[in-house]
């Protein structure tokens, strides 16, 4: 059965990224290529500069509904506007293959019509350094390409182009995918991919839960913030990040600015004793790998943060 939750935003990730997601399709807060990168979108700390990736109606939501499939990390919201209801499943993908795990920096969002004949408008900006860098758009056959950023950007899609480049409407009486990739582009099939993907992305999420210690208190709870965890933690290197988002100083220009997508060693106890009791290990044993790597390098004392890839000095 499905499981709603209860925040005006769901959470997606697959321990490269992670992306808020609110609960009107608009993606809030997502950084490239890393945790502690800047947000390609960003509109929940800077709705002007911020960029956008959005899956609106034409006209206004009626009703927004929004949850995860369960015992995994893939977001579902339905949306009811005055033509129909369309669902929007959005996922990052990760699963097993080739003896390691495959967790591509790609962002994969399906929609497809429930109801009626709704419109919807695909908004796709993202931007670069924290909003001061807004790429070029160029268009291709099935794709647009986002130039100026470090690496490219590259959104992949059977919804018509001129649609989306011209900021219109189009009638949802099919499925349709979008695939946003960083770095290597999908030159796969759009369809089948997006297809075989999201079913191995589920599976990999409900063994992962089926591997959990837990008794029947509170039992669907416990699972889901047991997901929520693991996507804080950056498998590359094992650092656990105390959180998705960053932070505000805590008074304004005076500097003290702790940005909690650095790996502070204190919350990331309380993550680990969190898996330790649930009966997984291995991501205690990444960790572990960390703190070596940490350890060889500390001449004096600890510091409470590090980077994600165990580096000292960082800007907040």
């Amino acid at each position: 059965m499905a499981k709603r939750h209860t925040y005006d935003m769901g959470l997606i990730g697959n321990c490269s990224f992670q992306a808020h997601i609110n609960k009107n399709t608009s993606i809030e807060w997502m950084c490239w290529p890393r945790f502690d990168s800047s947000f390609i979108f960003g509109s929940l700390l800077d709705d002007k500069n911020g960029g956008k990736f959005t899956l609106l109606p034409h006209g206004d939501i009626k009703e927004s509904h929004q949850y995860y499939k369960e015992n995994t990390n893939i977001l579902c919201t339905e949306i009811t506007c005055e033509e129909g209801k369309y669902r929007v499943t959005d996922f990052a993908p990760r699963f097993y293959q080739f003896d390691r795990y495959y967790k591509p920096l790609m962002l994969i969002r399906k929609v497809e019509p429930l109801e009626g004949a709704p419109r919807v408008k695909v908004n796709c900006q993202p931007v670069g350094n924290y909003g001061k860098i807004k790429p070029t758009q160029y268009e291709a056959s099935n794709h647009i390409e986002y130039l100026g950023m470090e690496k490219e950007l590259r959104l992949t899609t059977d919804f018509p182009l001129s649609y989306v480049v011209n900021d219109q409407a189009i009638v949802l009486n099919e499925c349709k995918y979008l695939v946003l990739t960083y770095g290597a582009p999908l030159e796969a099939s759009l369809k089948s991919t997006c297809e075989a993907f999201l079913e191995k992305t589920t599976l990999y999420w409900q063994g992962w839960v089926k591997n959990m210690s837990v008794s029947n208190f509170h039992q669907a709870k416990i699972n889901r913030s047991a997901l929520a965890l693991k996507i804080h933690q950056y498998e590359d290197t094992g650092a656990i990040i105390a959180a998705g988002t960053t932070s505000l100083p805590e008074a304004d220009g005076s500097g003290r600015n702790w940005d909690y997508r650095y790996c502070w060693m204190r919350d990331s106890y309380y993550t680990l004793t969190a898996f330790n009791n649930i009966g997984h290990f291995e991501e205690l044993e990444r960790y572990f790998n960390y703190i070596v790597n940490i350890s060889v390098q500390v001449k004096d004392r600890f510091q409470p943060l590090y980077s994600i890839s165990a580096t000292s000095n960082l800007d907040e």
